[in-house]
């Protein structure tokens, strides 16, 4: 009964400031559109399960999946995903780009599937309870990583994904043209023994007589080896924007780059300075409007936040009417006892 009442309580808030917040801003008659960014997190530590992976040893790999596996469930994403859906419905974002939105698949030592937890099917089905509906407009299939249980042949593979979901019944924006595509970059054999396929998805879309673009994407984490790793993501952040920027239209692009916007890492710097690309945050806000760094198992008791990766940058001449970070504060951990993810969201009002 009080999870029901702090949800009925946390509704009537969010339909009260929903109504009191108006699509056409009073200095400007055009309507504007509010994008979001959330990486949902794989729900584990990849740090062990990667250094296992590169020893090439069973008998480490095994240890580390069983693990790894063990955090997902301890890190429950049916529990998170509650947090995470309110604060959409409270923020009612028209595009959101989604990140490490997983579907887990195990099987047993005859290959057949006993347990599928799927990211992107929860959340919709999430947002549905709170009475808003999103659709999967856009989504590329990256990464896929086999994780072996035992010997006997029982595992469980994560599928990742990155999305763009679209508030449907919005006759503000209209979109069109859904695409997607893996880098031509990645890393993986033999330089690492996993592919680590990152990529993009995207849509068009049209609001207030404006056409747009609006693309998620997740870049390749160089902090791991940023001499050599940091050159990889530039070459997957070069080839994002030249693909884009060759439509012709203004784009938005939203996502988690993996390159710290506060201290201006070089894929930052690259995006910001050589391509040009107009960061939502700094125009709007001061601060630093840090996103990730909870703890894995998203017990920590107060924000730890160390990195600004998640970001909206655009080119075209947009304004920047508002931005926040969500989904980082006391009151988002108290529901589900936990972090809803060990990334904060953004959410950006821009006009065309």
């Amino acid at each position: 009964m009080k999870h029901r009442i702090r949800i009925t309580l946390a509704l009537a808030v969010a339909a009260v400031l929903a109504f009191a917040a108006p699509a056409v801003l009073a200095d400007d008659h055009r309507t504007s559109v509010k994008v979001m960014t959330w990486n949902l997190f794989y729900g584990f530590d990849d740090g062990p399960v990667v250094t296992a992976a590169m020893s090439g040893d069973p008998a480490q790999i095994i240890p580390a999946a069983v693990e790894a596996w063990r955090q997902v469930h301890a890190t429950d994403f049916h529990k998170r995903v509650r947090d995470i859906a309110l604060r959409i419905r409270l923020e009612q974002p028209d595009l959101i780009g989604v990140q490490e939105a997983v579907r887990y698949v195990r099987t047993d030592a005859n290959g057949t599937i006993v347990e599928t937890i799927d990211h992107l099917e929860i959340l919709l089905a999430a947002l549905r309870q709170t009475g808003l509906e999103y659709t999967i407009a856009s989504r590329v299939d990256g990464t896929v990583v086999p994780l072996p249980l035992d010997g006997t042949g029982a595992a469980v593979t994560l599928y990742d994904h990155n999305a763009v979901l679209v508030r449907t019944h919005n006759p503000d924006v209209r979109i069109s043209n859904p695409q997607h595509g893996t880098f031509q970059y990645n890393l993986g054999p033999p330089d690492f023994p996993l592919a680590l396929n990152q990529g993009w998805a995207s849509v068009d879309v049209a609001a207030s007589g404006h056409r747009f673009r609006f693309v998620t994407t997740h870049l390749e984490d160089a902090s791991a080896d940023p001499a050599n790793l940091t050159p990889l993501q530039m070459a997957q952040a070069t080839e994002l924007v030249n693909i884009h920027l060759a439509s012709g239209l203004p784009v938005v692009f939203s996502g988690d780059f993996n390159s710290d916007g506060f201290r201006k890492w070089p894929t930052y710097k690259l995006l910001t300075g050589d391509f040009g690309l107009t960061d939502a945050w700094t125009t709007a806000r001061r601060g630093p409007g840090l996103t990730w760094g909870q703890s894995p198992d998203l017990l920590n008791p107060c924000p730890r936040l160390t990195q600004r990766l998640d970001l909206v940058l655009f080119s075209g001449a947009f304004r920047v009417a508002s931005a926040e970070v969500v989904g980082a504060t006391i009151l988002d951990r108290i529901p589900a006892g936990m972090w809803p993810s060990d990334h904060a969201g953004v959410v950006v009002t821009l006009v065309p």
